[in-house]
């Protein structure tokens, strides 16, 4: 029998025969003894039974395979040439066609360990099966060519393993292509979980491959960046193993779109952004107003090259940038919130009280808090997906006081950074403000930590300050400012904060204080004599702001602006005899700033340490539909403070009072 002509046979004619006879004869011999892979593929073909085309097939791979013996590759690169081609091109293999095939391979898969069928198995990986129209997929023998391919692929990589990273990579680089819970027939994770469990060593190599195939933050649409983040969390569910890298790629992918979009917003107030994300796209007429002047610049451009060149130039960057600023804003917010609500929803049912009892609950919030403190923590003023961890940790008290404890553990360890220590504390006021889940105990518990290490600071450092002053009047260049208290005024300022926030909770009302555990060993609160206030705030308060730290003078001053106005209101203590001498100091020293030399120490020098502390991590999200779960669980300053709903900015500590800047510029010109 030839290889190419598998049903050939021969044929004896009667020589009597009529010519009509002949010529039919002819022409059924020609069909059967030029019957090649090409005529397979043809139009007369396919009314043929579908048992006969399976069989040819079939016979057609067979003897393809055992052609390699004799190192004939011809056979197995037209198979291979046929598959390579586009889905659309009519020479392609047909879907029932590619089914008999892969019967047959996985039956023979051991004779792929062969050279010359590589380039075979890298056109069945390249195939693009989720490209297959519609129409097909209605057809049950959809389904089947499915499942024959996925079984294909488990089997191919238990038999090679060497094939392990390719198919791996096909089945991985597909994520972003469909949403696991929406795709019916496909079903990726299936191969995926097979071979994890046939090579469990390969939980070593697919981190990696996920890595290399996540989709970029920026290039990369908001579907194809969700769809995979995803089916990355569902790997986790039958995977637990590849739990922590998967977090830490997801973490940092949304890291990165946080820091763009902060980029992009810094220049933008409150309003701005609310109206921007929230408002209607206006992206049309900007663009239009865009080719309108382009064009008029064109035409000028003839009467005086240089300077219509400048003025176009100035003209076409004034309106441009607002319209890409505005798209690239929206589009990170997109793909940021898309991402932040696939992970608030799906972490929803892993802290149920079966799976924290379980452990699931607890090994998940370990690798989230880990990956906190290792990736979110140090970065540079994130604003939204540090929400993960807040929402979280609100689905049970002892994870609260997880969390708390790690913020403490940070922000008072030494060995720590200072930058690190720094952030821990505006973590932990910020929660403490915003966690609407706290008990009572938590905040106070958090309150007398804080209030017993600023006692105790001052008692050990105040000292000091006499002696930084000493050493500028003796114009010592060589000592430090008060940069070097930075811990001590953030620490203070976190008190402040939670304060504007948590009064009401600490004011006593007839209750006793708790006693209770840090982590640092037996913490008690002090028992007050006759105050109304938790940790005796009040007389801690009346102490601190008179200290030689001058601690008012060196906090945010919209923190300080709220805290004096609600200490005056409830009679904790009184500032503003402080505050008004501390402008004045303010205004003497900038005054003077030009003629000292800057030895001496200038005041505006002295105040920029204080900006990172003025970062407050849970102030309200721009992300419009991961806010909707967050608000769930969060304290808005209106609930605090209803009567003054207006100063939601300022209670957030994200930007001073206009009004007072402008207060002090006159007052400056005054004196001037």
């Amino acid at each position: 029998m030839s290889l190419h002509d598998p049903i050939a046979r021969k044929r004896v004619l009667d020589t009597n025969t009529t010519e009509g006879v002949i010529k039919k004869s002819k022409i059924r011999d020609e069909a059967t003894t030029n019957l090649d892979l090409k005529s397979i593929e043809g139009d007369d073909f396919d009314k043929h039974s579908t048992a006969f085309s399976e069989q040819m097939y079939s016979a057609y791979v067979k003897s393809a395979l055992l052609s390699l013996e004799k190192n004939e590759p011809l056979q197995i690169n037209t198979l291979t040439d046929k598959i390579s081609l586009p889905l659309g091109n009519p020479d392609a293999i047909n879907l029932a066609h590619f089914t008999i095939v892969l019967k047959c391979l996985i039956s023979n898969v051991s004779r792929l360990d062969n050279k010359a069928c590589h380039n075979l198995i890298f056109a069945i990986l390249r195939y693009r099966w989720l490209d297959i129209k519609d129409d097909f997929k209605q057809d049950t023998s959809y389904a089947t060519f499915i499942d024959l391919y996925s079984h294909f692929l488990t089997v191919l990589v238990s038999t090679l393993p060497k094939y392990l990273s390719e198919v791996t990579t096909k089945v991985i680089s597909e994520f972003d292509s469909f949403n696991h819970r929406e795709q019916s027939i496909i079903n990726h994770h299936d191969i995926l979980g097979k071979i994890i469990r046939y090579i469990p060593t390969c939980i070593n190599t697919i981190p990696q491959t996920l890595q290399k195939n996540f989709p970029h933050h920026l290039s990369s649409s908001t579907t194809e960046l969700t769809n995979y983040v995803n089916n990355l969390l569902h790997i986790v569910s039958y995977c637990p193993e590849l739990q922590f890298g998967i977090w830490q790629l997801i973490i940092e992918c949304c890291i990165k779109l946080d820091v763009e979009l902060q980029n992009e917003l810094d220049d933008l107030d409150d309003d701005e952004i609310e109206e921007l994300i929230n408002g209607e796209d206006e992206d049309g007429d900007i663009e239009l107003n865009v080719e309108i002047h382009d064009n008029s610049d064109s035409e000028d451009e003839d009467e005086d090259d240089d300077e219509d060149d400048d003025q176009m130039d100035g003209e076409v960057e004034y309106m441009v940038d607002p319209v890409n600023s505005t798209t690239n804003i929206k589009v990170l917010v997109s793909k940021l919130d898309s991402i932040m609500n696939e992970l608030l929803l799906n972490t929803e049912i892993s802290f149920t009280e079966d799976e924290l009892n379980n452990g699931n609950g607890v090994n998940l919030f370990n690798t989230i808090t880990s990956l906190f403190k290792s990736h979110i923590l140090p970065t540079h003023f994130t604003k939204s997906i540090q929400f993960v961890l807040f929402h979280i940790s609100q689905y049970h008290p002892e994870l609260a006081d997880s969390y708390l404890v790690l913020l403490i553990d940070v922000a008072f360890n030494p060995k720590e950074i200072l930058e690190k220590r720094l952030k821990a504390i505006q973590y932990l006021s910020s929660y403490i403000a915003r966690a609407k889940q706290l008990s009572r105990h938590q905040i106070v518990f958090v309150v007398s930590y804080l209030v017993g290490w600023l006692d105790k600071y001052i008692i050990e450092r105040e000292c000091e300050i006499a002696d930084i002053e000493s050493s500028r009047r003796n114009d010592n260049k060589q000592v430090g400012g008060m940069e070097r208290f930075k811990l001590f005024y953030a620490t203070f300022q976190a008190l402040l904060y939670i304060f504007c926030f948590r009064h009401d909770t600490l004011f006593k009302n007839g209750e006793s204080l708790p006693t209770i555990d840090t982590p640092s060993g037996s913490f008690k609160t002090k028992q007050s004599s006759g105050s109304e206030w938790e940790c005796d705030l009040d007389k801690f308060f009346q102490r601190a702001i008179i200290a030689k730290f001058n601690p008012l003078k060196f906090c945010d001053e919209t923190v300080v602006y709220i805290f004096a106005k609600l200490a005056t209101k409830l009679n904790v203590c009184y500032c503003y005899s402080i505050i008004e001498h501390n402008k004045r100091e303010r205004m003497l020293q900038s005054n003077g700033s030009m003629n000292l030399p800057s030895a001496v120490g200038n005041f505006k020098q002295k105040q920029e340490f204080l900006d990172l502390e003025a970062y407050f991590p849970f102030d309200p999200m721009v992300l419009p539909t991961s806010k909707k779960i967050v608000n769930k669980n969060y304290v808005e300053w209106s609930e605090v403070n209803p009567e003054e709903d207006d100063d939601e900015d300022s209670a957030s500590g994200s930007h001073i009072d206009e009004d007072d800047d402008s207060s002090e510029e006159s007052d400056d010109d005054e004196e001037n």
